[in-house]
C-alpha cells in the first residue's frame, strides 16, 4: 500500500511540475463551428493586412478571417484540389461573379446621373469603366449578402480579439 501512494505521489509531482513548466503553445481567437483560428494564424494575416492598410483593426482581420474560413469551406464542396485563395477565388467566381450582368440600361443611367463629374468627356469613353465600377459594386453587394447567409448557419465564437 505503500508503494502505491508513493507512486500516486510521484505521478500527481510529475504532472504539476509539468504542467507548471509548460506553456502555451497557440491560443485559440475564434471558433467557426469546430473550425479554430489560432494567435498564431491571426498574427501572420494581419501582418499582412497591416502592410496593405495600416489603419485597419483587429475586429475586421478577424471578422476577415471568419469570412475566409467560410468561402473555403463551400469552396471544397464544389472544387478537390488547389490552394486555398485558388478556391475561393473559384468558387466566388462561380457562385456570384457569374450571375452578375449590368445591362446597358443601368450603365447609361449612370452616366447620365453623373454628366457633371465627368465634365465633358464622351459616354462612349467612359462606359467600359462605368461597367467595371458597377460590377465591382453588385458584386461587393452580393459577396456581402452571401456571406452573412453563411454566417447564420455557421456557430461562430470569438474567444478575444488580439
Amino acid at each position: 500500500m505503500v508503494k502505491f501512494i508513493l507512486a500516486l505521489a510521484t505521478l500527481f509531482n510529475v504532472f504539476i511540475v509539468s504542467s507548471a513548466f509548460s506553456e502555451i503553445i497557440d491560443r485559440v481567437v475564434a471558433y467557426v463551428d469546430s473550425n479554430a483560428i489560432t494567435l498564431r494564424d491571426f498574427e501572420k494575416v494581419a501582418s499582412k493586412m497591416k502592410e496593405k492598410i495600416p489603419q485597419i483593426k483587429n475586429q475586421e482581420i478577424l471578422e476577415t478571417m471568419i469570412n475566409r474560413v467560410l468561402l473555403l469551406r463551400k469552396a471544397k464542396e464544389l472544387f478537390v484540389e488547389g490552394k486555398d485563395e485558388e478556391l475561393i477565388n473559384n468558387y466566388v467566381d462561380l457562385k456570384i461573379k457569374s450571375g452578375i450582368i449590368i445591362p446597358e440600361s443601368k450603365i447609361r443611367e449612370y452616366y447620365e446621373e453623373n454628366k457633371t463629374k465627368f465634365k465633358d468627356t464622351p459616354y462612349i469613353y467612359l462606359r467600359d469603366e462605368i461597367e467595371k465600377y458597377l460590377f465591382e459594386k453588385e458584386f461587393n453587394q452580393k459577396l456581402k449578402e452571401y456571406i452573412e447567409e453563411l454566417r447564420q448557419d455557421t456557430e461562430i465564437k470569438i474567444i478575444f480579439i488580439p
